[in-house]
């Protein structure tokens, strides 16, 4: 098969390995499609136009608008629209130059809007706003989104999602049956740099939370109960791996160190950090903060886990399916600070050999989400619609 990826968001270039969720799942598989045999390419919305190879992959930059979600309802619907247009014409001109048999969209933010007729196309649904990304955004955003993604998602003839959430509630919306498909994971080969540990953390019992600093990944809830950890736990610091973002036009990190008060000397900001930077910090942590509200299978999760820590996961935002509680690690209920609270109470007092075993579990879950059976699924799906839209 001769299979096109097009994704809103990848890697920036071929020393990249700072993948967040979307971009690595569609890096995933694209490599699990391309180890089986077939032709791979990757459409990629960017800040400029190219063709380059990244890990082994053709990739098609495409320049449209960038930091989308960032402008008002109105210049965002503009500028989705333009790089609809783009990725479509783009779709078509690969099609003239190597007839494709299947385009497998993201989903994000509408991608795969305007696809064209003809051609058989799946979607990722890798975020759907609704869903996951409702307390991101205001009001007149949230409806725009929510639109343009399920227009995008009623135009495919096939549609899958990572996580029981989105596909219930994608489901419930258009009217058809949405698989669920776990995401693979795989631990890439990458020598690790432990400069940022040893500068900034070294000698330090620790708390981690890593990715987007937004609300629908729970900082709020962590903010909530900062101060009492940090008050109750004199040794520990509470550490922040991602870029900052701002919500309602305030940096979430000034809100973070505000609840921490008096503890703010113990509350770190590490920043965005490439892949071989990030893995040291988190296999030096106490334990994994992922208090989110909705989330969609995230990788972060199954990250933390093969690497046998110990996370404190949300019950029904999706880190369910990775987290069985007090086996493999702890879950819950979503927006309860006090609760989140006494739970890293609880697994910070537990005794060495109880968490060991609970490490062992986590590191057996993950083992299980590897990317042949993943990618031999999935080409059974991609023959599957092909072949239909054939007969039609």
């Amino acid at each position: 098969m001769n299979i096109l990826f097009v994704t809103g968001l990848f890697a920036n270039d071929e020393r990249d390995t700072a993948l967040g969720g979307m971009p690595g799942a569609v890096y995933k598989s694209a490599l699990g499609m391309q180890q089986r045999g077939h032709s791979v390419r990757i459409l990629a919305c960017a800040g400029r136009e190219r063709r380059w190879r990244y890990q082994g992959l053709d990739v098609i930059s495409v320049r449209v608008g960038q930091g989308i979600e960032e402008k008002a309802a109105g210049a965002m619907l503009i500028d989705i629209l333009k790089r609809e247009l783009a990725v479509r014409r783009y779709v078509q001109k690969l099609d003239c130059e190597k007839a494709i048999d299947i385009v497998q969209y993201t989903g994000w933010f509408g991608v795969g809007l305007l696809h064209p007729c003809g051609i058989p196309a799946v979607m990722r649904m890798s975020s759907y706003t609704k869903v996951q990304l409702s307390n991101n955004f205001s009001t007149g955003k949230r409806f725009l989104l929510e639109a343009v993604e399920y227009l995008a998602a009623k135009r495919m003839n096939f549609v899958f999602a990572p996580s029981r959430i989105t596909a219930a509630g994608l489901e419930k919306d258009i009217q058809r049956a949405v698989v669920v498909m776990e995401t693979p994971f795989r631990q890439e080969e990458t020598k690790w740099d432990d400069s940022i540990l040893r500068s900034r953390l070294e000698s330090k019992r620790y708390l981690l939370f890593f990715g987007r600093m937004t609300v629908d990944k729970g900082i709020y809830v962590i903010r909530d109960m900062l101060h009492e950890i940090l008050d109750r736990y004199r040794e520990i610091h509470i550490v922040f791996a991602g870029g900052i973002n701002r919500h309602e036009g305030v940096l979430v990190s000034d809100e973070l160190m505000e609840a921490a008060g008096e503890h703010g000397s113990r509350v770190v900001f590490l920043g965005l950090l490439p892949k071989e930077r990030l893995l040291p910090v988190i296999d030096g942590a106490e334990l994994i903060l992922m208090p989110s509200l909705a989330d969609n299978f995230p990788n972060a999760c199954a990250e933390a886990m093969s690497l046998g820590k110990i996370v404190i996961g949300t019950d029904g935002s999706s880190l369910e399916q990775f987290i069985q509680d007090g086996v493999n690690g702890y879950l819950v209920e979503r927006n309860n600070p006090g609760q989140l609270c006494r739970c890293v109470d609880r697994v910070l007092r537990m005794e060495p050999g109880q968490k060991e075993l609970v490490s062992i579990r986590a590191r057996k879950k993950i083992e299980g989400l590897d990317l042949e059976s993943y990618s031999k699924k999935m080409e059974k799906i991609y023959t599957r619609v092909i072949k239909l839209q054939q007969r039609d």
